[in-house]
């Protein structure tokens, strides 16, 4: 027959999940210094402690750009060719920006606040802006993505609900 227990975690178990909540006060906390006071946590209901740290180590990791290859220089490592976006026509910029969502999403990453550009606006501030917003980095979890607001003007109680909504429709039932 198996052990009794009182359904208490022991003193182990709560000292692990202690150390691990520190360790993700402490990355919040860094992300946090790192936007100026403007950093957006979302978790999952019912995401385990190790999951949610690994989770921000990866963003850290993703918004450290001064230590890291930036998203730019990754692509163009993995292949992908990046051209002047002057060097383009519309129909040219808007299949490399289709072509470099797509390496993107391979990455994890989700790009938002596009809609309304054309494909040589958004190769553009892809090019010269966004991809250098980010480093290139494999994550260490399967499941997890980046969202990135291209246009920099979604507000945060919007990009909450992307995320509930997302969250809703990945949901099994």
């Amino acid at each position: 027959m198996g052990r009794k227990t009182n359904g208490r975690k022991g003193s182990r178990g709560a000292e692990a999940d202690a150390g691990e909540l520190a360790r993700i006060r402490k990355l919040e906390a860094q992300l946090e210094l790192m936007s100026d006071g403007r950093a957006l946590f979302w978790t999952a209901p019912g995401c385990p402690p190790e999951v949610r740290r690994a989770g921000l180590e990866d963003v850290l990791a993703f918004e450290d750009v001064g230590a890291g290859v930036p998203l730019f220089e990754g692509l163009r490592m993995q292949g992908l060719d990046l051209p002047n976006p002057d060097t383009l026509s519309e129909k040219q910029s808007a299949d490399k920006a289709e072509e470099v969502l797509n390496a993107l999403l391979d990455l994890q990453i989700i790009l938002v606040g596009f809609e309304q550009m054309s494909g040589r606006q958004l190769y553009a501030t892809l090019w010269r802006q966004t991809l250098w917003e980010g480093c290139y980095i494999k994550k260490r979890l399967p499941g997890s993505v980046t969202i990135l607001d291209v246009s920099h003007s979604i507000p945060q109680t919007e990009m909450l609900q992307c995320l509930d909504d997302v969250m809703k429709l990945c949901s099994i039932h």
